[in-house]
């Protein structure tokens, strides 16, 4: 996005103002990043992290790429940190999963609850992949660069986290016909999922600012 290198290279040299208007730029995508990976109380932490460590290394982003990749790559490389020193909670507990109504019909809150425990239930990488890919839009290139890998290796990758997703939407519902109706909306659930987050459903105490 225009304006970013110019923001970053402000707060490095000791803008808070430049460093605030980075951070509410991006703060509620990285937050997003982090949510369903990490337990909410860790999250905004991770979050602030990922920020901290971006103002610390003025040499790393030069430009040559899209920032966000580089942001994302940032909190990526957070994320793993926290995991290794925090291994009681690299296990993440999902959300208890809804049934199906009496009436056998999905209402559309449990089937974004189905879809939303499905995707915690995904190792890291392959959830990041979709919801980069779907909520955040991130190219093949852009995500090619975040996973250091070529982009015929990023577009596979994506290609069996997506299959793996709808096979952890299977194993969570007994009924064919439940199971029929959650993969037919999978990408309107997942763009559900995504304006709960906007709206702040899942986005408590996130900040705006330095």
């Amino acid at each position: 996005m225009d304006g970013d290198r110019a923001l970053l290279e402000a707060w490095q040299g000791g803008s808070r103002e430049a460093g605030g208007a980075l951070i509410k730029r991006h703060y509620a995508a990285i937050y997003r990043f982090f949510h369903g990976k990490a337990p909410p109380y860790a999250c905004e932490d991770l979050a602030q992290r990922t920020f901290e460590v971006l103002c610390r290394r003025p040499d790393a982003y030069r430009s040559e790429g899209s920032f966000r990749a580089y942001l994302y790559g940032v909190a990526r490389y957070v994320w793993l940190g926290w995991a290794r020193r925090d291994r009681e909670h690299r296990q993440l507990v999902s959300q208890t999963c809804p049934g199906p109504s009496p009436s056998g019909a999905l209402a559309a809150h449990e089937e974004q609850q189905i879809v939303a425990t499905a995707l915690r239930q995904l190792d890291f990488d392959d959830q990041a992949l979709i919801e980069l890919k779907d909520w955040e839009g991130l190219t093949q290139a852009e995500l090619a660069a975040l996973f250091e890998v070529p982009r015929p290796t990023v577009a596979r990758r994506l290609q069996r986290a997506r299959a793996r997703l709808r096979r952890r939407v299977e194993a969570l519902l007994a009924e064919p016909r439940d199971r029929d109706i959650v993969l037919r909306n999978l990408e309107s659930c997942m763009q559900s999922i995504r304006a709960c987050l906007d709206r702040g459903e899942h986005l408590e105490g996130a900040k705006g600012g330095a």
